[in-house]
């Protein structure tokens, strides 16, 4: 048990904690560092929770709803189509109960005379009969001119960035400034409300705010406690660079909603922290900051060596490691990717790149099996005859992470080149890989491409293109002593371990906390 230090900590996160690695391993430290923490997030669909991750304590909260708020665009289709149904969904809906309902008049009208011989109702009893398909005809025909107007206004609410936007965006930023994106994205504010009780209940003496999305949930909790005589401070962890999450999101309206949220209460904070040395830069510069953020990497712990089989975890199959896991012998050559599968990670290079490459087998540990982007993967797996040579396994929890990667023989990141925050990214995966000693082959996004041309632990491949790709891994398999090799010098993996990135936020706190003595 950790030597209790002064000052409860509460962290605040917009998801649900699991998958996030950075999250779980921020609060867990800062825990064993002898801070009482409590970590907020959101509740899974299975509804809110508590439990212990380490010697912190994990609290789950339902986001609460909201009354929408109606957008200019969806004003003036409200105008133009006044019959249309709130939604899509309500209108087939509706098309439902009707077909139901009307099923039901058939089964009426048709009686059981032509079996059973049992005479027809009189035609007094058949009156309200009549009646009542009278009444389902209008009912139908009313429903059927609903739904197209419904689908008319569908086709005008999928347009993000028309000139209704454009007005709607001008109007408030005129007439608001930052304070704008209550009109343009309220989201935050459900997460205020959804988080507040809990938050003031705690009585935190710092709040942690990871990510944009949470800034204005902690600065306005700060507010609050400070006018109530308590002396909170705040920090924001900043895990991308706002202005670069078009690619997230294309509608404009959000992300200047964004933006204006992150800037109207950046001011309130006391210290920012961040992921990249290219994103601390950025982030002093847009806002004007006194002090350059405090970098702290998203690193994994440390695989000390010798320790590549100790742990008791396995896989459901019962595999320890991710070549058991492919069901492959040592000299296969395995290639890995770890995260999120979407069409902006490029998985599809990784895939298209086993064309160029008859023996090599490719690993993606993603979060999800079923998608639509994963399907798309299988099938193109299948079009150029390596469905034996992809396999697609879930999640492996972070602190297991390293060890299980351990005996692949190269990691690859093929993250698409261009988005901002993109290029600035040294991101989770990349420092597992080199946790695990293995050679890294990543995209030619700067701040990666960069590091590995710096350290010379891997090779830099063109952005989305699989031959070449292809090249950079058989340059890697042919000499891949030479790329682990920068692994055996004294201290080179102790700057990229979480242990190490730990130590900064124990004294970001120290700092802060110091007036509680």
């Amino acid at each position: 048990m950790p030597e209790r230090r002064p000052g409860r900590v509460v962290m605040l996160v917009d998801n649900t904690i699991d998958g996030d690695s950075r999250v779980q391993k921020h609060a867990r430290s800062m825990a064993d560092a002898g801070w009482e923490v409590h970590l907020i997030g959101r509740a899974p669909a299975t509804g809110p929770d508590t439990y212990q991750l380490g010697e912190a304590q994990i609290h789950r909260l339902t986001l609460r709803r909201l009354p929408p708020r109606k957008s200019l665009r969806r004003r003036v289709t409200g105008v133009r189509y006044p019959l249309a149904y709130d939604s899509q969904d309500k209108a087939v809906l509706k098309n439902r109960r009707i077909k139901v309902d009307w099923a039901e008049l058939e089964v009426r009208g048709a009686g059981a005379a032509a079996r059973t011989g049992i005479a027809q109702p009189s035609s007094s009893k058949q009156l309200p009969l009549i009646a009542a398909r009278l009444a389902g005809k209008v009912r139908r025909t009313t429903i059927r001119a609903r739904t197209r107007q419904t689908k008319a206004a569908a086709a005008a609410w999928g347009d993000k960035n028309g000139t209704l936007e454009g007005l709607e965006m001008a109007f408030w930023g005129a007439t608001m400034g930052d304070r704008a994106w209550r009109r343009l994205d309220p989201l935050p504010l459900r997460y205020e409300l959804s988080y507040r009780d809990k938050i003031e209940e705690l009585q935190p003496d710092l709040i942690h705010a990871h990510d944009y999305r949470m800034i204005g949930v902690a600065a306005r909790a700060g507010v609050r406690a400070r006018a109530a005589g308590r002396d909170v401070r705040v920090v924001y962890d900043a895990h991308e660079f706002v202005p670069g999450l078009a690619q997230a999101n294309p509608s404009k309206k959000w992300l200047a909603s964004q933006v204006a949220y992150e800037r109207e209460h950046i001011p309130y904070v006391d210290a920012v922290v961040t992921v990249s040395p290219a994103l601390a830069e950025m982030l002093q510069t847009s806002h004007g900051l006194k002090e350059l953020p405090v970098v702290t990497l998203n690193a994994p712990p440390k695989l000390v060596p010798g320790e590549e089989t100790s742990s008791d975890w396995t896989t459901e199959s019962g595999a320890r490691d991710v070549r058991e896991a492919c069901g492959l012998g040592p000299g296969t050559p395995l290639a890995v990717y770890c995260g999120g599968a979407a069409p902006q990670r490029c998985l599809h290079t990784i895939v298209e790149s086993l064309a160029y490459a008859d023996d090599v087998h490719a690993a993606f540990m993603i979060n999800n099996l079923e998608g639509e982007y994963v399907r798309s993967l299988r099938e193109l797996a299948e079009s150029i005859g390596a469905t034996d040579r992809v396999h697609f396994m879930p999640y492996v929890p972070y602190d297991v992470l390293v060890r299980f990667l351990s005996t692949a023989d190269v990691g690859i990141h093929p993250l698409r080149k261009g988005p901002v925050n993109h290029e600035v990214a040294l991101s989770t995966k990349f420092f597992e890989f080199m946790q695990a000693r293995l050679p890294v082959v990543v995209s030619d996004v700067k701040a990666m491409a960069d590091e590995v041309n710096r350290v010379g632990n891997g090779e830099v491949f063109r952005s989305e293109d699989g031959k070449d790709l292809a090249r950079a891994v058989g340059a890697v398999l042919s000499d891949r002593d030479r790329y682990t090799a920068p692994y055996e010098l004294p201290g080179m993996l102790d700057e990229w371990s979480w242990e190490a990135q730990a130590e900064k936020y124990v004294a970001l706190y120290e700092r802060l906390l110091k007036h509680l003595g």
